[in-house]
């Protein structure tokens, strides 16, 4: 039987952990429904910001069947394994039905890295955060729209492929010197399909959106928030914060990932499972 994923960003787990009846109404939901509650290790990074819900997060995660995915740079290693064809499912790295683990066993295992090794990491993932979009912001002023003030489906194309490939690159560069030379062996002019990459291509696609187009300024956080929707294209079901919904129903609205995204906020997830 095929999985279904159903993920929470870090605020929507922290919302739904916190409110008893909202908590109880999402189990119910998740297991009409058959699905697999997705949480990542950037989940677990955000929350040591919010260190008076750990208990109740990791409660919450422990008593449904849930799985932790990978990272989105490892999601890339596997799509660039099964290049040129797309990659199926969610790489996970951990799923809890494959242990006989008591709730509490997990609850405990889940908590012991929130504080321990999540919390070194996090201090990592902030340097890199405010580094990353510096350059985001220092790359848009080389890149403006040649006419009327917005940019074309070529220059939107443009900066997708170079941006993809960037994010490739230097981890998968033996890859792709390979796969550009037999696209020009086969007289493939549009040469590496980097819509293949969907983790790279749904973050590049938000950043291109909204620092490019809406000329956002944004915060360091933001990146995190980036990083995580790599996940996005390989769920059934996703919960996020109303920022980040919106962006998901803009790509559908305008055609701009290829495939339809499921995404709610708060209040359309409540509503739907009744809550």
């Amino acid at each position: 039987m095929k999985k279904r994923f159903l993920y929470l960003d870090t605020f929507a787990l922290v919302r739904v952990s916190s409110d008893a009846a909202f908590a109880e109404s999402t189990k119910a939901y998740i297991a009409k429904e058959g699905f697999l509650l997705t949480v990542s290790a950037m989940n677990f990074i955000e929350l040591v910001s919010w260190p008076k819900r750990w208990a109740e997060v990791v409660s919450f995660v422990a008593s449904v069947p849930f799985c932790i995915a990978l990272n989105p740079d490892e999601i890339a290693a596997k799509e660039v394994a099964c290049y040129p064809n797309e990659l199926a499912s969610l790489p996970v790295g951990f799923f809890s039905s494959d242990y006989s683990y008591s709730a509490e066993v997990l609850n405990n295992a889940l908590a012991l890295n929130l504080e321990g090794k999540v919390v070194e990491f996090a201090r990592e993932y902030r340097d890199n955060y405010r580094a990353a979009l510096q350059v985001v912001v220092k790359k848009r002023e080389s890149f403006l729209p040649e006419k009327s003030g917005k940019y074309s489906p070529s220059e939107l194309q443009m900066f997708m492929h170079s941006s993809v490939l960037s994010m490739l690159f230097p981890v998968h560069r033996d890859f792709l010197a390979r796969a550009l030379s037999e696209a020009q062996a086969e007289g493939q002019s549009e040469g590496i399909n980097v819509a293949r990459f969907k983790a790279a291509y749904i973050q590049a696609l938000a950043i291109f959106v909204e620092y490019y187009v809406q000329k956002k300024e944004g915060k360091p956080s933001d990146m995190g928030d980036i990083l995580q929707l790599g996940i996005i294209p390989y769920v059934e079901m996703s919960v996020l914060d109303h920022e980040r919904c919106d962006l998901i129903h803009r790509f559908n609205r305008d055609q701009l990932f290829p495939g339809l995204l499921q995404a709610h906020n708060l209040p359309t997830f409540k509503a739907l499972i009744g809550a």
